[in-house]
């Protein structure tokens, strides 16, 4: 969720992630195909869609500048606590295994106990790419690798990508409803290998 629009020329995207876009094809002549594709996919994975310029037509609409006024503003210095949360892979009795701070999911274990209305800051680290992606609470990215964040970290978000060997910090408010939430990678392999924890809003 975005304040006001951001252009964009590429938006790299995650599983989990959404993003409402405007693609502008006025530049392209009729009978262009423009094609959607996974660059980590291969085969039926691959190709997504395809959209094709049938013919030229004046576009009506416009972006309104601003799309949202009220987006909370949470500082650093509000934060209550400091957390961090390696996303790594490893073995098991069973063999591999994909873990959230060395620990397999286990939906009966509370792994994180926080306070109704508390803001955090959360640290994220990878091994390789991990989306991760919290329930019932949305964040604001504050660093990536130490660095400001990217121009597709840009507002609310529910999901962050990692890249491999990356760390993300983002910032929170727990201000939704009492009760246990997930977070976890959402490859679906790493989440159904057990990459997953329990938060509790108390």
């Amino acid at each position: 969720m975005l304040a006001a629009p951001v252009t964009h020329t590429a938006l790299p995207l995650a599983p989990s992630e959404r993003y409402d876009v405007v693609v502008d094809f006025a530049g392209l002549p009729p009978g262009s195909r423009v094609r959607l594709r996974n660059r980590l996919g291969a085969g039926r994975t691959r190709d997504v869609m395809a959209f094709r310029v049938a013919r030229r037509a004046y576009d009506h609409s416009r972006i309104p500048e601003e799309l949202c006024d009220d987006l909370p503003v949470w500082r650093r210095s509000q934060a209550t606590a400091v957390r961090e949360f390696a996303f790594r892979a490893g073995h098991t009795a069973q063999g591999r295994g994909w873990f959230v701070n060395g620990r397999l999911f286990d939906p009966a274990r509370t792994d994180v106990r926080v306070r109704l209305g508390a803001v955090e800051v959360w640290r994220f680290t990878a091994d390789v790419h991990h989306p991760v992606h919290l329930h019932q609470t949305r964040f604001r990215v504050l660093t990536r690798g130490g660095r400001a964040p990217l121009p597709h970290d840009a507002g609310l978000k529910d999901t962050v990508s990692l890249r491999p060997g990356e760390t993300v910090e983002v910032i929170t408010c727990f201000d939704g409803r009492r009760g246990r939430y997930l977070f976890h990678c959402h490859n679906a392999e790493h989440e159904d290998m057990g990459m997953m924890a329990n938060l509790e809003i108390v």
